[in-house]
């Protein structure tokens, strides 16, 4: 009887040890692991606030939706072209630094641990070639 109970206890501790050793490796490699991280995250906002308005400018859109003052599309075409964690509002400025947009371009304020702000000049292909000072403040 007493050979079974001290079989059963060297059972017990190569089991114990036998656990202990696959719990040290699995977090041994679970540490080396890299973690994927969304390629947004990295890039600084001031980047990507710069990057849209140029994307937007160069195909003509932004020009185009300032001149006509079409602020709840531009506010769409910022909203579609901004990643989702990002929040943001566009104040478009005439020559003289006044505001022209009469209504807020935003998605709901700057949310976020960061905030940056980008300065754009636009020059639309108008009568007169009007030049605009754009101010988009990004949250994230």
């Amino acid at each position: 009887m007493r050979m079974i109970r001290s079989r059963r206890g060297a059972v017990h501790t190569l089991e114990a040890f036998l656990a202990a050793v696959i719990i040290f490796t699995t977090l041994l490699y679970s540490t080396s692991i890299p973690r994927e991280r969304d390629g947004d995250e990295e890039r600084p906002l001031e980047a990507l606030g710069m990057e849209v308005l140029l994307r937007l400018d160069g195909n003509g859109t932004l020009g185009r939706l300032v001149e006509e003052r079409s602020w709840d599309r531009l506010e769409r075409c910022l909203r579609a072209a901004l990643p989702a964690g990002v929040s943001f509002n566009l104040t478009v400025l005439d020559e003289q630094g006044a505001p022209v947009n009469d209504r807020l371009i935003s998605n709901g304020g700057l949310i976020g641990r960061t905030v940056a702000s980008v300065e754009y000049l636009l020059a639309v292909e108008a009568d007169g070639c009007p030049l605009y000072r754009l101010r988009l403040q990004l949250g994230g």
